[in-house]
């Protein structure tokens, strides 16, 4: 299981060599805050190696051109903007499903250098992630959580970021789909209760059409959520339990009214 982003990485660090502040006349002169260049410098300076740890795989956006660009300050302070759409590995919590809530993990760190040479840490502001206003088909964002650590590996000690995406699911389609049928199923299987007592062809017609309806709604929704299906069971066992055991107590009615009348 897993999760595709889509996002903007923004990186800043300090590197002394690039500061240009003893220039001062320069930058006074001309109004100079900063310099903006193009990514081709960027393979030409030091950077982080950054990369995420979870990740399944990624790409940058280069329409119509790659977007990201470089900034270099007067003090050594370089930033750095990357467009880039990550797939992560998710593990998700199914037992609950379609009524559930999911926790997925967007991890970053530096391939080689540990604690020693990098850390990272979130900039000071109150939302370091940042979201637009968009809609997902079957969940809800409801909630960004960061987290900063230092994680302990075979090859030393690294620094690792963690942005956390905490998801609900959208429980509107299974209601239509799955839970409003079954429970009309189950009233309609209680016609047979109000059925004349001598109108066995019709009650036994009624808890066949019921039996049949219900296996054929299982059928279809366990081939639409195959990859849910032990826990999708476990999840609408209890409506598929009340039908049947509604079609056995109509039955046993009808027999025991059957073993009266001999």
């Amino acid at each position: 299981m897993d999760f595709t982003i889509d996002f903007y990485l923004r990186q800043t660090w300090n590197d002394p060599r690039l500061a240009f502040s003893h220039y001062l006349y320069d930058i006074v002169e001309n109004n100079i805050d900063s310099l903006t260049v193009g990514v081709d410098y960027l393979q030409k300076l030091w950077k982080p190696d950054t990369f995420f740890p979870n990740e399944k795989k990624s790409y940058f956006h280069i329409t119509t051109t790659h977007n990201s660009f470089l900034r270099i300050y007067p003090n050594g302070n370089v930033f750095t903007s990357q467009r880039l759409t990550v797939t992560a590995i998710c593990n998700m919590k199914l037992q609950l499903f379609p009524m559930d809530s999911q926790k997925c993990k967007l991890e970053i760190e530096s391939y080689g250098y540990s604690v020693l040479d990098i850390i990272y840490f979130f900039n000071n502001s109150k939302n370091p992630v940042s979201k637009s206003e968009f809609e997902l088909p079957q969940f809800v964002l409801i909630d960004t959580q960061v987290a900063s650590r230092n994680v302990v590996l075979s090859s030393g000690n690294y620094s690792r970021l963690t942005c956390a995406f905490l998801f609900k699911r959208n429980i509107g389609f299974y209601i239509i789909q799955v839970y409003l049928p079954s429970i009309l199923i189950v009233v309609i299987s209680w016609v047979s209760f109000w059925l004349n007592r001598d109108a066995t062809p019709a009650r036994v017609a009624l808890s066949v059409l019921t039996i049949l309806t219900m296996t054929t709604l299982t059928a279809t929704t366990n081939v639409r959520f195959l990859h849910f299906l032990q826990l999708y069971s476990l999840n609408f066992n209890l409506l598929r339990k009340q039908q049947f055991l509604f079609e056995f107590i109509k039955i046993s009615q009808l027999k025991i009214y059957h073993i009266s009348i001999l």
